[in-house]
């Protein structure tokens, strides 16, 4: 199995291309390299954020901002992917499953699913610039395509759509997902807006019957995060940035830290089967004074998980360990007025 560290030389080589800049080492940028390609990246991130002037399709037709995406993005969306793709037992798939990768850009989500499952990839996106950087990086099959206009191709086994489906018209989110075979995985932003309408978008195809959510829900009912303004359910991926991602930070200020946030959704056709006592830790508030907290959901709704420090023992020492997206079985707790109560004697088990 491939991961992100073998794809780094190759990712620098175009980048390198696309901004010309002077080389360097092949798994680091120059000393030289580094200001010209943080202010492509800064030049980038400063259009994809308040009135996002640069969430167009056109944008990656220009070859700064198509390099510094594969600078800085890339790895990230290949990251979270691989994690999204972890969130849930993805059923019904084949031993070379059909990929398709719906606004794929150049590529990140549709190679990090090969490098997991293997099988065969088509990307589809309205820029040729990007789609040539996905053939270069990944050997993918490539088709151009306005998704905002047209429908997307059938007979695919696991569909993925990595920050693209809130970018569409609203109407034609429906209509694309209503279009689609398989399993579907879609990752957007962990912001509120986003989570909060992608969870909105959920409980409209649950509704409708056509779709089941296989992660990170435990439920078929309506999502519990969508009571609350204040709240939504986003998932965390633990990854070791690239070394030219950390010089990108120190040159930028951006944030490179060790934990991708991501707000994801796995929606299949069939029914997941049913998870007794199992519960997805989705929220973690900072520690209290001689208490923690965690948020977990499943079936049962949205609760807060307590234990006191003095409450701490080996049968729940996965508590420890728990972070936003975990899986964990939880034994016999008590219902009190801050949630359900670890005590000395519950087990844990993080799955």
């Amino acid at each position: 199995m491939k991961d992100l560290a073998s794809h780094i030389p190759l990712l620098l080589s175009r980048a390198r291309a696309l901004l010309r800049l002077p080389g360097g080492p092949e798994g680091e940028l120059g000393r030289r390299e580094i200001p010209k390609a943080a202010a492509a990246v800064m030049a980038l991130h400063d259009g994809l954020v308040g009135s996002r002037p640069l969430a167009r399709p056109e944008t990656y037709d220009e070859a700064g901002h198509l390099g510094a995406y594969l600078l800085w993005w890339w790895p990230q969306t290949y990251q979270k992917t691989r994690a999204a793709l972890s969130l849930s037992a993805l059923p019904s798939l084949p031993a070379s499953p059909r990929i398709l990768d719906l606004g794929a850009g150049p590529g990140p989500a549709a190679i990090a699913a090969l490098d997991v499952l293997g099988g065969e990839a088509l990307a589809i996106d309205v820029s040729q610039p990007a789609l040539a950087e996905a053939r270069a990086l990944g050997n993918l099959r490539t088709q151009k395509l306005n998704l905002a206009l047209e429908p997307a191709p059938r007979g695919f086994d696991l569909v993925i759509a990595a920050n693209l489906l809130l970018e569409l018209p609203e109407v034609r989110r429906r209509a694309l997902l209503d279009s689609l075979e398989g399993v579907v995985v879609l990752i957007e932003p962990a912001l509120r807006e986003t989570g909060r309408a992608l969870l909105e978008l959920r409980d409209l195809l649950l509704a409708a019957g056509s779709w089941k959510a296989l992660a990170p829900c435990l439920t078929q009912r309506p999502c519990p995060a969508l009571t609350l303004a204040k709240d939504w359910c986003t998932a965390e991926a633990r990854w070791t940035p690239p070394r030219h991602i950390t010089q990108l930070a120190g040159a930028t200020g951006l944030r490179a830290d060790e934990l991708l946030s991501f707000a994801p959704l796995v929606l299949a056709r069939e029914s997941p089967p049913p998870a007794r006592h199992v519960w997805r830790v989705v929220g973690v508030p900072p520690p209290e004074k001689g208490k923690r907290r965690f948020f977990i959901c499943s079936d049962e709704g949205r609760l807060p998980l307590a234990r006191l420090d003095k409450s701490a023992s080996p049968a729940n020492q996965a508590f420890d360990t728990l972070e936003r997206g975990d899986l964990v079985r939880v034994g016999s707790v008590d219902r009190r007025g801050d949630g359900l109560r670890v005590d000395a004697a519950t087990k844990l088990e993080k799955l």
